[in-house]
């Protein structure tokens, strides 16, 4: 009979030794393990489950409700229960998972909804658990299981997790259900280095070094005829260019001017992310404005609709910002080939005192000479991407490997079928309707904004070079996904009149 400490000692030596090539050991589970325990150590079977209990090799098992990701953050309630349901209707089994260190040894602890623990040793360096050691330990854990698995990483464990991509698990026999977690990004994601501008002979310059020039020149021509500029940035792909263009225009000291943030607080949460993570590493002072009216009477796209949530927290917040700064020109990333009334719209766009546009009255813009005089109390907008389309933007990101928000890229995630949209479900605070149904899409954005008012198009473009091509063939608007465009006819044309971007 052997004693039950030297019983466990013995089971640890041999997950360590277990390993295979794969990086992987043998999967346990307690109630064959505490059997084992009863018979070779003639103890009765609550013994046997109080000594692993007792031993620290297993953690406190987590129920799927009280998944977490690494950073102690809930998942998102909406998704979580739509895979419930799902879950419930295919009868696969709900498995959630956690990374535990004993002994020198790194276990993928998992529990099902009943309590049954799942073990298994494997192998780690210094950068953690690989993506290739992870999906074969998930593959043995399904196989012990004995059925599709729903697997719910918790703690540690998910950032380990989000390292595979989604292909390699596409067709496996579990699901890791990462589209209900929020994502975090991380500094070392970004290129944050800008590169001097080469001087090249006319001959030389391609179309993109063309609108490049151009670009940088209309931001210096601010700086130097402007009093107080400042950069809208509303954190998408053409800011993520402006910005990029700002700062190769002034390299190697930071841009002269503040980049500034009208937020309705409905963005997606990756996009507040992304943004303190640009700003942070620009070098560039970041304002973040919000109207206090929308705080107040709770203004927000599912109450009030899409006019008035964009004329009070975007139009009426951005008037505000202007004038609290006191800002004199505010560079603008608007294109004109996005939509009609911004065709029209010259570089140097002149606004009066109460910031609105009178499309009947602009200045014009011959061989590059910007008159960017004004009387007292006006202020203008400035476009340096006029000139750019959307395929430009996005061979321009590619040429220089500018950081975006991963939005852009094709991934499974969550959405529900809203007004003609597929809305991502971002957080709990979308309202749910009878007939609403959560559904795991490969989707991505081609255009971003307020998660609501903001349509997902399905896509497996993940990378630059797949989204290109997807844009070449591509016969619709970037903007057919932005609900604040429909809202009326010319309904851009009259926001921008009242002061709109």
């Amino acid at each position: 009979m052997q004693n039950t400490s030297n019983y466990i000692e013995a089971h640890v030596a041999s997950l360590g030794t277990g390993i295979n090539k794969a990086g992987v050991g043998l999967v346990n589970n307690s109630a064959s393990f505490a059997e084992l325990l009863q018979a070779d150590c003639k103890v009765s079977q609550r013994t046997a489950e109080r000594t692993l209990q007792d031993s620290g090799l297993l953690p406190e098992p987590v129920m799927v409700e009280q998944t977490t990701d690494e950073k102690g953050g809930p998942v998102k309630k909406i998704v979580l229960n739509a895979y419930q349901v799902e879950a419930k209707r295919k009868r696969h089994a709900v498995i959630n998972v956690q990374v535990h260190s004993f002994n020198k040894l790194t276990l993928l602890v998992a529990n099902n909804q009943k309590g049954l623990r799942y073990w298994l040793a494997v192998k780690t360096s210094k950068a953690g658990v690989a993506p290739e050691v992870l999906l074969a330990a998930f593959a043995k854990l399904a196989e012990a299981v004995g059925k599709p698995c729903q697997l719910w990483p918790s703690g540690a464990v998910v950032a380990m997790v989000r390292g595979i991509h989604a292909r390699d698990w596409k067709n496996a026999s579990f699901e890791l259900c990462l589209p209900a977690y929020q994502t975090h990004l991380q500094d070392n994601a970004l290129n944050l280095k800008p590169r001097a501008t080469k001087l090249l002979s006319k001959g030389d310059r391609s179309h993109l070094d063309a609108l490049e020039a151009e670009s940088m020149h209309i931001m210096r021509e601010v700086v130097a005829q402007a009093e107080n500029p400042v950069m809208l940035y509303s954190i998408g792909k053409d800011s993520a260019v402006m910005l990029h263009l700002a700062r190769k225009a002034f390299y190697p000291a930071p841009p002269p001017f503040p980049l500034m943030h009208v937020d309705t607080q409905w963005k997606f949460k990756t996009m507040y992310q992304f943004r303190d993570l640009m700003a942070k590493h620009s070098g560039m002072e970041l304002l973040v404005h919000v109207n206090p009216d929308a705080i107040e009477k709770n203004i927000n796209p599912f109450d009030h609709g899409s006019s008035i949530h964009t004329d009070i927290t975007k139009t009426v917040g951005l008037k505000q910002a202007l004038d609290k700064y006191k800002f004199d020109a505010a560079f603008g990333g608007a294109r004109r080939d996005e939509e009609k009334s911004r065709a029209k719209e010259r570089i140097f766009s002149f606004r009066t005192t109460t910031h609105q546009w009178d499309p009947k009255n602009q200045r014009p813009e011959l061989w590059s000479l910007y008159n960017a005089r004004k009387n007292r109390g006006e202020s203008m907008r400035v476009f340096p991407l006029s000139n750019w389309t959307e395929l430009d933007i996005w061979q321009y990101i590619y040429r220089e490997n500018i950081p975006i928000v991963p939005l852009y890229f094709a991934q499974p995630r969550p959405v529900v079928k809203k007004d003609g949209i597929l809305m991502m479900v971002d957080d709990d605070r979308l309202p749910m309707q009878e007939g609403d149904e959560v559904e795991i899409k490969w989707v991505r954005f081609r255009t971003l904004g307020c998660y609501p008012l903001t349509g997902a198009v399905e896509s497996t473009a993940d990378t630059l070079e797949e989204m290109i091509l997807e844009l070449l063939e591509s016969n619709v608007s970037e903007r057919e996904g932005r609900a604040i465009d429909k809202d009326s006819p010319a309904s851009m044309e009259k926001k921008k009149q009242e002061g709109y971007f």
